[in-house]
């Protein structure tokens, strides 16, 4: 008897610690948080905190060459912007690479942007000078407005605007009549609230160019990326279509145009990344997807199609004529597709 009570009190322990370990697993399950629901990437940077950081190197740049350095090593990385920083500075690009990587624009594009902060920059130091300015403070940015007036104002609508601040100043702080000390406030005057006119003009510009410019160098890789796609993809294809939903086979051809034109058999949608081609067509009979692949050398297109209509199955393209306008073929008449 000892010998089975003893046994039963530890069969009873055990049973009681598993189900105290097992209360504690599942409390620690029902702790668990869910996971995280998906939303959209929020990729928008700091301008104000990046235009802080870099306040003196804007308000000394004068010069284009100097705001693609500044955009180089600075700027173009705290915005996120690495690879478009590393292109601008980038030596010894073959002319077909240098045209391929859209570089003018891409050049143009980081001059705006570092341009437009150093113009919002201007126009927060302006407005921070308020009623009780001193003269020092008056000076520095009028030093400013004449060191930058033409790299500001070269094909920008800045110039009346900071031709009105520079008058400001010199009728709050004219030549000859500085006050007894430099620290001595200046007192606001009738012309303050024309004064914050113009600089409200010259923020809304510069707010404006910030924001256009950067998303144009963010969306620059994949504007690469697909004029390479469109040049890949440019000519006229001889498609065969197998639908395993009727067992029908169709033979068309396809004409994809080269960048920057347009045809009216184009798809809706084109995605090319690498060998991988994707096709969005959209018609009255319904949409119909195309998950494709070059191979042959970029003479074959290969893979599978769905459709809204219920319809799927195999694509096979063989290209029949290259891209007309590079080569002065002229492609053979194609029909739009058929779902």
């Amino acid at each position: 008897m000892p010998y089975h009570s003893a046994r039963t009190r530890v069969i009873v322990g055990f049973l009681f610690l598993a189900a105290v370990l097992m209360s504690g697993t599942v409390a620690i399950a029902d702790a668990t948080p869910p996971p995280a629901q998906p939303s959209l990437a929020d990729r928008f940077p700091a301008f104000q905190e990046v235009m802080r950081a870099t306040a003196a190197q804007l308000a000394s740049l004068s010069a284009q060459g100097d705001s693609l350095i500044l955009f180089k090593n600075v700027i173009g990385p705290r915005l996120g912007l690495n690879d478009a920083a590393m292109t601008v500075g980038a030596k010894g690009l073959s002319p077909a690479m240098t045209k391929e990587l859209l570089l003018a624009d891409l050049t143009q594009s980081a001059t705006e942007l570092v341009r437009g902060l150093a113009a919002w920059h201007l126009a927060q130091a302006a407005r921070d000078l308020g009623a009780s300015a001193t003269a020092e403070q008056l000076e520095g940015v009028q030093r400013q407005i004449d060191a930058q007036m033409a790299w500001f104002t070269e094909g920008t609508p800045l110039e009346p605007s900071l031709l009105h601040l520079l008058a400001f100043f010199k009728d709050v702080h004219p030549q000859g009549a500085l006050p007894d000390t430099a620290a001595e406030p200046i007192r606001a005057s009738d012309a303050t609230a024309h004064m914050a006119g113009a600089v409200a003009q010259v923020e809304t510009w510069a707010i404006q160019t910030v924001h256009r410019e950067w998303f144009r160098l963010l969306n620059w890789k994949d504007q690469v990326r697909q004029q390479r796609g469109l040049v890949r993809l440019c000519g006229t294809w001889q498609w065969s279509i197998h639908n395993h939903q009727n067992h029908r086979e169709e033979k068309t051809a396809v004409i994809f145009a080269p960048p920057g034109a347009t045809s009216a058999t184009s798809p809706a949608e084109i995605i090319v990344l690498g060998d991988s081609v994707y096709l969005r067509w959209e018609t009255r009979a319904g949409v119909q997807e195309d998950s494709l692949l070059f191979s042959g050398e970029g003479q074959r297109l290969e893979g599978t199609f769905v459709n809204t209509a219920g319809g799927w199955g195999s694509i096979t393209g063989k290209r029949t004529a290259s891209c007309f306008p590079q080569s002065g073929e002229k492609p053979a008449a194609g029909q739009r597709r058929h779902h």
